[in-house]
Order: structure tokens, then sequence, then C-alpha cells
């Protein structure tokens, strides 16, 4: 057995043995190549006077010759790569770049090498069409050769705006002071931030003026004396900064919306987002707005499959219709038509947006009212709607103060605009409400 194991361990070595030779007679010599090669493109940032770009080379192979490495202009590598792939791409301008390094030694101990390219950022903003040029480049070898197919590079400049963008710019944000009074306004950049910048900000009853003008609003500003506001910096290597808002309820009344209007007006370096503007749509109650939540009680006419179900479906293609003919329910070709919902709590009520089908048939829908009741048997009228002549699809009638509260709602449709008939239909009613129990 002894002799056995002897001979198996014998021929085992000598298998080994065999095995590294043959992958030692396969190693290849030693050769150079660029780690980026081919066409790259050169990232720089508009507020930079210069910005460097380096091109790393490698030697590789079982022993690493030692070698001197240069990286030079070469403008056939241009002329083939357009040729190669049907492109007319420009060679830079020497006035536009500078080769800070051109020359590196390679060697068992250190294989690789880098060569810089400083780009004169300021110098390129004057280039109409920056995307159309390259620097094309040769790596030369003294000893080792050089990968024939790694050993060129174009560099292609790109120049990219610096803008301090904002989180929900240009939106309304919902807020209620129930669970917290802290709001925050976060202010951010797309880039490696590489400087300490100082960003301006504005806010209040001005702010609000100039948007409600600009967009058709009447937004109601969050008093002056009612908050706090902490701002934030964007600092070195930081990509966001988040300011902070402090709200003190005791200043505000239940019976209103109120709007808080936040600018970021200017960034002592960076471009500001066309989007720098947020508004805190803020309520001391939450709102509620799941209409899933609600309870039919009860209808006064309706069509069949066009029932009043289809009035908070959340789906503008859908319709309710009253009834004008045998087939359906209720009243047939009667005003006022009547829906009634249990909301399940008890609710402030402060507008409502309605859309009407979009069709020929639009001004089917003319006026009524929205009521609200505490029983469901005594209403009251809370806010009237009328399009008028108008053939508007959406009619926006929210409003920014509570206009009636109750725990049963109620859409009355009085008048149509069909010539001659009583029709009236639906698409979608969607009112502001908030929960009057909180």
């Amino acid at each position: 057995m002894k002799l056995k194991h002897i001979i198996l361990f014998s021929a085992a070595m000598l298998l080994g043995s065999c095995e590294a030779d043959h992958r030692n007679d396969n190693l290849m010599d030693s050769v150079v190549y660029l780690l980026n090669s081919n066409m790259q493109t050169a990232d720089m940032y508009d507020v930079e006077e210069s910005s460097d770009y380096i091109i790393r080379a490698f030697s590789s192979g079982y022993e690493v010759t030692p070698s001197t490495l240069r990286i030079i202009n070469a403008s056939d590598v241009l002329s083939d790569y357009n040729q190669n792939h049907g492109t007319s791409y420009k060679e830079l301008d020497a006035e536009y770049y500078q080769m800070l390094s051109t020359s590196a030694s390679v060697s068992k101990d250190n294989p690789h090498a880098q060569f810089i390219v400083r780009l004169h950022v300021d110098k390129m903003k004057g280039l109409s069409d920056l995307s159309a040029y390259v620097i094309p480049l040769r790596l030369l070898s003294t000893q080792s050769p050089v990968n024939e197919e790694l050993g060129t590079i174009l560099i292609n400049p790109r120049m990219l705006e610096t803008q301090v963008l904002v989180k929900d710019g240009g939106k309304v944000v919902e807020c209620d002071l129930t669970q917290s009074t802290n709001l925050n306004l976060t202010t951010y950049v797309e880039f490696d931030n590489k400087w300490e910048t100082q960003t301006e900000y504005a806010y209040g009853k001005e702010v609000l003026d100039a948007y409600n003008k600009a967009h058709g609003t009447s937004y109601l500003p969050l008093p002056d004396d009612a908050l706090t506001f902490t701002p934030a910096q964007l600092e070195i290597g930081a990509k966001e900064a988040v300011s902070h808002i402090e709200i003190d309820r005791s200043k505000l009344s239940p019976a209103s919306f109120y709007t808080l209007a936040v600018q970021v007006k200017s960034n002592s370096m960076f471009k500001i987002g066309e989007e720098n503007t947020v508004l805190y749509h803020i309520s001391l109650y939450p709102v509620f707005d799941d209409r899933s939540k609600w309870t039919l009680v009860a209808c006064s006419s309706w069509y069949t499959g066009r029932g009043p179900e289809l009035t908070i479906d959340g789906d503008v293609s859908t319709k309710f219709e009253n009834r004008y003919n045998t087939i359906g329910e209720g009243d047939i070709e009667t005003l006022p038509v009547t829906i009634d919902w249990n909301l399940g709590r008890d609710c402030y009520y402060a507008g409502m947006k309605l859309t009407r089908r979009n069709d020929s048939y639009v001004t089917d829908l003319k006026a009524g009212w929205v009521e609200m009741s505490d029983d469901g048997e005594s209403w009251i009228p809370v806010q009237s709607f009328d399009f008028g002549t108008s053939k508007t699809v959406v009619g926006d009638f929210r409003t920014e103060e509570w206009l009636g509260a109750g725990r049963y709602l109620r859409l009355k449709m009085t008048e149509s605009g069909r010539p001659g008939r009583k029709l009236v239909s639906v698409c979608e009613f969607e009112p502001v409400l908030v929960d009057a129990g909180n």
C-alpha cells in the first residue's frame, strides 16, 4: 500500500510540473496600452477656469519590460476615426488645452503610468458647438510594443452646467400640522460639488403674491410671525442642503388654508434651476381625499350603467348621467338632480373640482350647488357653481377657506346647458375636505 501511494504521488507531481511548464510557455511578452482608449468624454463644469483629464496607461505581461512611454498629438488618429465611423469631428486647437505631462516610465515594480491634459474651460465657453471637437492622441513606447487597438484616445470635452435644483420645485406640497410642525426645503446638485457656496432664499407674502399673479391663483399667505426659517448651505463634497421651517400653530386659524412660498433666489457660483419655488399648502387638519371611504346614500335619477358611483371613481373617461328615458332609475329629465354621500366622518369643506364630459355635450351640466348636512336630512348650501356658456371641461371651484362642515355631502345639479332638455352629466366630483375630528 505504501509503494502504491508513493507511485501515485510521484505521478501527480510530474503532471503538475508539466502543466506549470506549459503555462510558462504561453505567457505574453510585455505590452503597453491605454486603460481609457478610443473615444472618451471629458466632463468639465461651467464654473471652472480649467479642468484636468487624466489618461492612464498600463504595461502587462509575464515580465514587464522597463520602458519610457509618451503621449503625442496625432491628427491621423482623428481622420481614421471619422472615416471608420462616418463622423465629422474636428480637432481641438491647442489654445484650448495644455499637455501637463507627456512622458512617464513603467517597470515591473510600477507598471502604471498617467498623463494629464489640462482643459481651458473659460476659453472653451466661446466655442459654439463644443461637442464637435476632440483631442486625438497616440501612445508611444521606447521598449515594449503598444497594443494597436488600445494605443490611441480621442478626448471629447463636454461642458456641464452647474445648477442648484429644488426638491418639489414648481409644486404645491400639501401639509397638515397634526403630526409635525416642521417642514423641510431641500436644495441639491447633480454633480460632484467641489466648492463652498452661499445660497440666498426668499419667502413670505411677497414671493406668494408674485406666484399668485403669475399663476392666477389666490393662495392665502402664512403670517410672517408664524414661522422660523433656518437656511442651509451647500458644503464642499455635499450634494444637498436641507433648510428647516418651524410653524407656530397658535398663530393660525383652523378655518383656513395657509400657503408658505419659498424661493431659492441665487447662489454665489451656480445657476438656479428654472423651477425654484415651492408652495407649502398648510392646514391644521389632515386633508381627507379618500373617496373610497364614502357611502352612497341616495341619488334622485340615473341612467343604467352610468350611475352616481362613477362621479368618484377616479376615472375621467367614465360619467354619470341622469335618466332620460325608460332605462334607469328615478326621475326622467327632472331637475334638480341630487347625489348624497355619507363621508363617514365630520369634515370641513373648502370647495371642489368638477370635471364635465369631454365631448360635444360638455355643456350638459351648467350650474348647481354643493350642500352639507349633519344628519342627512337638513341640508345647508355651502357653495354654488356655474359654468355659464363656457365649454370648459374642468371647473376649479376650490377655495382657501372652509365654507361649511358636516358628515353628509350633496352634489345638487340645477341647470342644464342642453337646449330644450333637462340633462346633466358629471365625470368627476373632487371636493376639498379635511377631517374635522382631529
